[in-house]
């Protein structure tokens, strides 16, 4: 029987940290201060901070950094492409037998990888550290909580739709989710693809001093990324609100039908006629719509746009360091 635990301190493990960055000047040499440490514990590590377009300082402060830890790699992004999108093109870079991806802002503090690691070692493939509670605002975590319940119900995890940006993943999985080419990413959908041995550990999540660069907008598009591409549940819907559409003026009609040929009662009721025209009309164009997102996504999909586009890769240690 294989033994693919992750050990402290052995000189076999290459531990790799993914960052993804958005206007985090003020912020890395913070994180970069606190994951040192822990990968030193790991034996060999890298820190790959991914800058995906940011409009601050924040390659400039890398670079410097780098002559200080040579452990830090720059993967500096053409623009501005998303936060999954980011961690998926540092995952490519990543040379460690297991892989740590946390947010910028240190609401994921570095000391609980620790935890993370302990759990895998229990045999999983991936694991996801659980807040212990939330800092963010109440309409933010409304928001999470319709993202996971989303999650719950198109994804069969063990976790069931509980998931975090804090990950530890082992390097077989990561070839396997960067190989996914589709224009619309959601980590943890390709995640679930790839495996079902997927666990969970309840780390500290406490308030960051720092800013959090995730707005409301950005989890509405991963809800939409995450509802689209991996169901067809909404087209289904549609069809059925369809035929129950259909069946309910299929009787209303045999009803006025029979009311005007054996009763003689004329047809009334235009204000409510209206009122169901619209209604109907409204969620045909909804559905149209919906349609219409498929569509295109098959389009984008079709058209081999490319999820980064890297503009340079940035190392002090050679590839081939130990």
């Amino acid at each position: 029987m294989n033994d693919n635990r992750v050990v402290k301190g052995s000189d076999s493990l290459e531990i790799s940290f993914v960052v993804p960055i958005y206007n985090g000047a003020r912020m890395v040499e913070a994180l970069c201060a606190r994951l040192a440490p822990v990968g030193c514990t790991f034996g060999t590590y890298e820190i790959i901070l991914v800058d995906d377009g940011s409009r601050d300082d924040s390659c400039a402060v890398i670079r410097q950094l780098q002559q200080r830890m040579p452990e830090v790699c720059l993967v500096q992004l053409s623009r501005n492409f998303g936060q999954h999108n980011a961690t998926l093109a540092g995952l490519a870079q990543a040379r460690g037998d297991l892989i740590i991806t946390l947010d910028q802002d240190l609401q994921h503090p570095p000391e609980e990888i620790s935890s993370l690691v302990e759990k895998i070692n229990e045999g999983f493939d991936v694991v996801y550290g659980l807040p212990n509670k939330r800092p963010h605002s109440l309409f933010r975590n409304l928001t999470s909580d319709f993202s996971k319940w989303l999650s719950r119900k198109i994804l069969a995890t063990a976790l069931k739709g509980n998931f975090s940006s804090f990950r530890a993943i082992r390097s077989w999985v990561v070839a396997e989710v960067v190989q996914y080419n589709t224009s619309y990413i959601y980590l943890d959908g390709f995640i679930s693809w790839t495996t079902a041995n997927v666990g969970g550990v309840t780390v500290q999540n406490p308030k960051s001093e720092f800013e959090s660069q995730y707005t409301f907008f950005k989890l509405i598009t991963h809800g939409i990324n995450l509802l689209v591409n991996f169901s067809i549940r909404p087209l289904q819907v549609a069809s059925i609100v369809g035929f129950i559409s259909s069946f309910v003026g299929f009787v209303l009609a045999v009803f006025i039908v029979i009311n005007k040929l054996f009763f003689g009662e004329p047809v009334q009721g235009w204000t409510s006629l209206i009122v169901v025209v619209m209604v109907l009309g409204g969620a045909q164009i909804a559905f149209l719509g919906l349609i219409g997102e498929y569509i295109g996504r098959i389009l984008m999909n079709t058209n081999r746009a490319p999820n980064y586009v890297i503009r340079e890769i940035r190392r002090e240690r050679p590839s081939d360091a130990t």
